[in-house]
């Protein structure tokens, strides 16, 4: 039995969309890309029509040579439901990337907006608020009520970076330095780590408000965040196995040896968090719609 692409229209029955919003052309992540609108039936998972072959084939091979030298190509046509993307027109350029390994294709994006019941829907609109009040778009986290502590979270900051230079300090200026200080570095730290989740996260960011939970309830703790995230960690490795808690000792031990000039083989950049936070995201939302 052939697998397919997901459905638009199965997803969007699911969720319940009510209406859609044209949002223009933006890049969107490849990646996310991961069903069709009206063709899922008919195309395979490389989004290529069932059985290749003709002239189907050869214009397929034509645009990935064309893709691989650099050529531009129009924007292809998409829905957003959530945090996915569905194509409407466009699927052989979309199997090209996906065979090229490329990260970003230009698409001319229409959201289609979900019923506001349900984890994975009230999870969209959370973040939805979230960039609205921040800017910020790369942080993915799978409840909403870890959204609505980040946001706390980074108003603290505010309030801290305005004491500390003395002038107003807008929330989403105040995010942008939050994001490039603090997030982004304890992130990588936390996938360095492998620490796991307390509260049925997935993804790096859920770690990290794991840990500001954590923060929060230790009542008159004076403790930096650095010092908090060694406290979960120690925390996290009582609940390992005897296997696992050895396994990370003597890779700490052999980061420990490495001179000072060189990096952990462990450290990963920030590139490689992305594309691991979108696979762990995706794959919360396959496990969730499998349940439902």
């Amino acid at each position: 039995m052939p697998v397919h692409p997901a459905s638009y229209e199965d997803a969007a029955r699911k969720a319940g969309v009510s209406s859609t919003v044209h949002l223009g052309v933006r890049p969107v992540r490849v990646k996310r890309i991961v069903g069709s609108a009206g063709k899922a039936r008919h195309i395979g998972p490389d989004f290529l029509p069932l059985g290749t072959g003709g002239s189907a084939g050869r214009n397929f091979r034509d645009i990935l040579t064309a893709m691989k030298n650099g050529a531009n190509f129009p924007p292809i046509s998409v829905y957003q439901l959530g945090s996915r993307y569905f194509v409407i027109d466009g699927h052989t350029r979309v199997a090209a990337a996906k065979e090229l390994g490329i990260d970003f294709l230009d698409a001319d994006v229409i959201e289609a907006l979900p019923r506001k019941e349900g984890r994975i829907n009230l999870t969209y609109y959370a973040r939805r608020e979230f960039t609205r009040q921040t800017g910020l778009e790369g942080i993915r986290l799978t409840a909403p009520w870890r959204y609505h502590l980040l946001v706390h979270h980074i108003e603290g900051y505010r309030l801290y970076l305005e004491r500390s230079l003395d002038r107003e300090i807008s929330l989403p200026e105040a995010a942008q330095i939050w994001y490039r200080s603090q997030y982004q570095p304890t992130v990588a730290e936390i996938r360095r780590r492998k620490l796991p989740s307390t509260n049925e996260g997935r993804t790096a960011g859920d770690i990290y408000t794991d840990i500001l939970r954590a923060w929060a309830e230790e009542q008159g703790l004076s403790v930096s965040l650095r010092e908090m995230l060694d406290r979960y960690d120690q925390s996290a490795r009582g609940r390992q196995g005897k296997i696992t808690r050895a396994k990370r000792a003597v890779s700490d031990l052999v980061d420990a040896s490495l001179p000072s000039g060189i990096t952990s083989m462990r450290k990963p950049g920030m590139g490689k968090i992305v594309d691991e936070e979108v696979e762990a995201e995706l794959k919360a939302l396959e496990e969730t719609d499998a349940l439902e």
